[in-house]
């Protein structure tokens, strides 16, 4: 389902902060959450003065802005920790394409899509997330949804269950990389499902109805390979580079990390090239499945004609009432005529069987 989308004004100069994306009326709604392996704490911001990370040494700060619509909240934030209007700009841009790049050796800046799958329009329904990392601080953007989809991860710091509240920010950047490439897993999921119907119901009954549908999961599909494909390169990108560029951000363990998420994107990025090929399968199989449909049509109806031919020669020989006919006035000349059609009508049947044409 298409969202009408509220532009920015064109011509802006760069860095100009403007909301890109549907309109939202709700207010923009920011999370801290403070962390090491001893301890957590999580709050509610209500100023963008308490934005700020935690000055204790050995503290991470982890801030998470559900709602991208007010641009001065999010410049007010972009001030307290000084980031580039640049950044900002593609922070407040929900079109803007999978990316990631240095500012400088102490900001990391990278975009994501988060995707979920509509079971009732079944189309994909793409959200906009991006992360900032610092030294001991990550800032995460998301648009404004019903759902949280960093529910796990803030359940699992304040549980203090693995590997997150024993390591820095950047490991907290990788876990909600992960949890995003995790939920392409489920969207494929039920892509395949969707596609396995599909399937089922071309052998059974292929109908127009059929082609919409796979060209709507087709179209859904290329949304994905969009999402995926830039996201491989970003993490290879980042798994080769960040120790060299930013060696105080991304530590060596979280680069392991990083190079094995890039083996899950491969995954999801094969899967989603078998999926297309497949969609092209399906339309293969309409186009024979109705060409078969015509030729048994056409065959039933030239057997008919061929059947009618002799029946209407014979019919036409009777029915032309010549005077001098013998069989006028015979008195069995109409079952004689009436058997030679029944005895044509048999002989080709039989004939059309032999020939395995029926």
């Amino acid at each position: 389902m298409s969202k009408k989308i509220k532009r920015g004004n064109l011509g802006a100069s760069p860095g100009t902060l403007q909301y890109v994306g549907p309109a939202i009326e709700s207010r923009t709604r920011i999370t801290k959450i403070e962390f090491n392996a001893d301890f957590q704490r999580q709050s509610a911001v209500r100023h963008s003065g308490d934005c700020l990370a935690a000055v204790q040494p050995g503290v991470n700060t982890w801030l998470n802005v559900d709602g991208l619509h007010q641009p001065e909240l999010i410049g007010a934030i972009g001030k307290e920790y000084g980031l580039h209007p640049l950044l900002l700009e593609d922070i407040l841009n929900t079109l803007q394409k999978p990316k990631f790049d240095f500012f400088g050796d102490n900001v990391l800046f990278l975009v994501l899509k988060w995707l979920e799958y509509n079971p009732y329009t079944r189309e994909v329904e793409p959200e906009h997330v991006a992360l900032v990392l610092g030294p001991t601080w990550l800032l995460s953007f998301q648009e404004e949804r019903d759902r949280d989809i960093f529910e796990v991860i803030r359940k699992r710091i304040e549980a203090g269950a693995g590997k997150t509240r024993q390591n820095g920010t950047d490991y907290l950047l990788y876990a909600i990389t992960d949890l995003v490439v995790d939920q392409y897993f489920r969207v494929l999921d039920a892509i395949g499902e969707n596609l396995e119907e599909l399937e089922e119901a071309l052998f059974r009954d292929a109908q127009q109805k059929h082609v919409s549908q796979i060209y709507t999961v087709k179209r859904e599909l290329t949304i994905m390979r969009k999402t995926v494909a830039p996201l491989r390169e970003i993490l290879l990108a980042m798994a080769r580079e960040a120790p060299r560029s930013a060696s105080t951000l991304i530590s060596p363990t979280t680069e392991i990390y990083l190079r094995d998420l890039y083996d899950h994107v491969n995954q999801v990025n094969e899967t989603v090239e078998i999926y297309r090929e497949q969609m092209t399968g399906l339309l293969e199989l309409y186009n024979s499945t109705m060409s078969n449909r015509l030729n048994n049509v056409m065959k039933v109806l030239t057997i008919i004609s061929v059947i009618f031919m002799p029946l209407t020669f014979v019919a036409g020989i009777y029915g032309m009432n010549f005077e001098f006919m013998p069989e006028l006035h015979w008195t069995y000349g109409y079952p004689f005529a009436i058997g030679l059609m029944a005895c044509m009508v048999i002989g080709m049947l039989l004939w059309f069987r032999w020939k395995k044409w029926l």
